[in-house]
């Protein structure tokens, strides 16, 4: 073979070389922005044939995701959120998050419900490096000490018991009393109570409590209704909470009630019925009937499009809510989100207007929210705002 030809052969091969390396780099680029699959899935593990609180707020979760999922999805991606039933049992959650994980590939976890189930899954965050996002709990334990796998959205409930003692305190209330259910919510709320209350000079007349297993208040309404207080500070779950409003009407004893926002769902509120005027409940999202805020507007809109739409109440919107702060995390996480690479962008989120809700994070604080009111609930259930 000639020089020349030898010189036209090196260089046709390093021409085809050359090619050969342009299309791996462009298949590369192109694997990096096309989605891994169709579909991210987010887990949930949630009470969902006890209390309503929690399906209210996964079918808020759910409304949301139908509609941006309507409108393309994330990056041409359908979001999925698929939600086991824990009956609010700490051991069932546990399992149910192993199988989200193991089974089904969640790439984040979302809207756990209940301050005990959700520290249940607390070592599971740690050790599979995966984030969850809005648990619907405002536990102490959710934000101290620290979780870097864990973004609350809702404020704290000892940001509650502050605000509501700081506007009992405004109305002359002195004499008070505190019902709370014997476990980590419940003491948790106990906690807030006595420490705001000291801050205002006071002490309750009364503690009493109750058992998370049977949930039976007969002996807390008797206590309670001998110590006459002018006020009853309550950390108790929806069912709990209402039969011993009923129980201390059906005495006689009518002080005013005060709850935490975890009471908070359409079923609640009815269950009351004409026992529920008066009755104080702390919220952690604005109202959900109040056109002021933008996010209630987009919730009443996606709420109208749907031909099965679940209730306007506080819990479904809280979960419509969450659905458009994780949204946001997922959009900023770009076109292949991996668990890094959405926990890196929700940390990006700072001072950002959801509609009414501002939420910050960084990467050493995961609060969110700081938003805290009270309502009072009128005839046959009414909100009164």
């Amino acid at each position: 073979m000639s020089l020349e030809n030898k010189d036209n052969q090196g260089e046709n091969n390093m021409k085809m070389l050359t090619g050969i390396l342009l299309s791996i780099a462009c298949a590369l680029v192109q694997a990096e922005q096309r989605p891994a699959q169709d579909k991210i899935v987010i887990g949930q593990s949630v009470e969902l044939s006890g209390e309503a609180t929690g399906k209210e707020n996964m079918e808020g979760a759910l409304a949301y995701f139908a509609w941006v999922n309507a409108q393309g999805g994330i990056y041409g991606r359908k979001i999925e959120l698929k939600s086991y039933d824990d009956k609010r049992k700490p051991e069932t959650t546990r399992l149910n998050t192993e199988k989200l994980l193991k089974e089904d590939n969640a790439l984040a976890l979302f809207g756990y419900r209940s301050t005990p189930t959700v520290e249940a899954v607390l070592p599971l965050l740690l050790s599979e490096k995966v984030p969850l996002v809005a648990p619907f709990s405002g536990g102490q334990s959710l934000h101290q000490p620290f979780n870097p796998y864990l973004f609350n959205l809702r404020a704290s409930y000892q940001a509650e018991t502050a605000k509501m003692i700081e506007l009992f305190g405004s109305l002359g209330i002195r004499k008070v009393a505190i019902l709370y259910q014997d476990d980590s919510f419940g003491k948790d709320g106990l906690a807030g109570f006595q420490r705001n209350l000291a801050a205002h000079k006071l002490s309750p007349l009364l503690i009493a409590s109750y058992d998370r297993k049977d949930l039976k208040v007969e002996q807390a309404v008797s206590a309670i209704a001998a110590a006459n207080p002018q006020a009853v500070l309550m950390a108790c779950t929806p069912s709990a909470c209402a039969d011993f409003v009923k129980q201390m009407h059906k005495k006689g004893a009518h002080p005013t009630f005060m709850m935490l926002s975890n009471v908070s769902s359409e079923t609640f509120f009815e269950s009351l019925g004409d026992d529920g005027r008066g009755v104080s409940v702390m919220q952690v999202m604005p109202y959900p009937k109040d056109f002021a805020a933008p996010a209630t507007r987009e919730f009443q809109s996606v709420l109208k499009s749907m031909a099965k739409p679940p209730p306007a109440s506080y819990s479904a919107f809280e979960g419509f809510v969450a659905a458009k702060l994780l949204t946001e995390g997922l959009r900023r996480a770009g076109p292949n989100p991996t668990r890094p690479k959405l926990i890196a962008a929700l940390e990006t989120i700072r001072d950002y207007d959801l509609g009414g809700v501002r939420v910050s994070y960084s990467p050493d604080n995961h609060d969110g929210s700081t938003f805290v009111e009270m309502i009072m609930v009128g005839k046959r259930g009414a909100i009164l705002h």
